[in-house]
């Protein structure tokens, strides 16, 4: 009996110590992860290395299933010095206006200034026909240079965009020192951008790497529009005040990561306004109190003079004194535009004289466009039977 007691107590001991062993080597196992874990862990770790740490706003908005269709590290996969990230916002289904932005100057030659472009997408509506998101995945495959939410496609949701970009930017694009703000419609003029983002530098460096720079064409005391037949119809309940405060147009304009940031943040505490210049670089900035910068002499609202500038261009390399206007719904001016202010860039123009202004020379040509996707075309035919 008491031999039978000795060896259960030796097996009863042993069986212990076995659990012990296995408990021990459990917890060891589960502490070591996983080979795509590891992957992770490293990649996170040396973006910590190489990027400051900054306080990131958990959601886009009011928007708690925010999420990206498509994502993009291009900033993160991107290893020269970077002097600006261009961010433009378009529609899914303007593919040919992308490709336009791609044939005017493509993201190798934009690398050699030191700069990277992302289009700005939200999800496809139910009534785009042209366009899919399987095509959009596959635009993605070939260019990466797309970034799309999954909120829809609508003017009034702009504002999600609007910010979705700056967010995007100020985080994943920390490295930049700049941000460049466009719509997909504007032809702009890359290189003198470069020019005076290159002469900000030298000339006032302290604006430069501050948490307040703002600069674009600025629109003062705009008053807030009541008539309901308007397409910028305002309601009170959407915006109580009579003025607005002074903003900087959407078309085009420049800002920092730091600038971003505290815009994106100060989001969180204002309700959305739907026209989204306005709200950003006014509404919200007002009471961050950040000044704007005046570009009002770059800009102007009529295609016809970068018509013009094209004409002197290709004519007399005269060099064109406008850099930022509308496309006038023509998709090869802004392709037509860069590759021939190109040249100035490398001091290949000739400035204009006083008698050689714009608005004295300009003659505006009428011009056919075609709709995007094509045009329909009508005509009578007899039935047969």
């Amino acid at each position: 009996m008491r031999l039978r007691f000795k060896v259960f107590n030796k097996l009863l001991t042993l069986l212990g110590a076995s659990i012990v062993i296995l408990i021990i080597f459990l917890y060891t196992l589960a502490k070591q992860p996983a080979a795509d874990e590891f992957i992770t862990i490293i990649k996170e770790n040396s973006q910590e290395l190489t990027q400051p740490p900054t306080e990131i706003v958990p959601k886009l908005l009011n928007l708690t299933n925010f999420e990206y269709l498509i994502e993009n590290r291009l900033c993160h996969s991107y290893k020269k010095e970077l002097l600006a990230i261009l961010i433009v916002t378009s529609y899914a289904g303007h593919d040919e206006l992308r490709s336009a932005h791609r044939q005017a100057i493509s993201q190798t030659k934009l690398s050699d200034l030191g700069i990277q472009r992302v289009f700005l997408l939200a999800a496809v509506p139910e009534r785009e026909h042209f366009i899919t998101q399987s095509q959009l995945q596959n635009e993605q495959k070939r260019f990466g240079d797309l970034l799309q939410g999954n909120f829809k496609e609508a003017y009034r949701n702009l504002s999600y965009k609007h910010i979705m970009g700056l967010k995007w930017s100020a985080t994943e694009c920390r490295k930049a020192r700049f941000i460049i703000k466009i719509d997909d419609d504007i032809v702009y003029d890359i290189f003198q951008v470069k020019r005076y983002l290159d002469a900000l530098e030298l000339e006032n460096p302290t604006l430069t790497s501050s948490s307040h720079l703002l600069a674009g064409y600025i629109l003062d005391a705009k008053p807030v529009i009541r008539l309901q037949a308007n397409k910028w119809y305002v309601s009170e309940q959407e915006y109580a005040g009579n003025v607005y405060p002074d903003y900087l147009s959407g078309w085009l304009y420049i800002t920092n990561p730091q600038t971003a940031l505290r815009l994106v943040k100060q989001s969180t505490n204002s309700p959305i306004f739907w026209i989204d210049d306005t709200w950003v670089t006014g509404i919200l900035r007002e009471p961050l109190a950040i000044p704007l910068q005046r570009l009002n002499s770059w800009f102007s609202a009529n295609p016809d003079f970068l018509n013009c500038c094209v004409r002197d261009l290709k004519a007399s390399s005269l060099e064109c004194d406008l850099y930022v206007g509308p496309n006038g719904g023509d998709n090869k001016l802004l392709i037509e535009f860069l590759h021939n202010v190109e040249k100035c860039y490398y001091d290949e123009c000739v400035k204009r004289s006083k008698q050689q202004i714009l608005k004295n020379t300009c003659v505006g040509t009428f011009k056919r466009l075609l709709p995007d996707h094509g045009e329909a075309n009508i005509k009578p035919f007899k039935l047969g039977r």
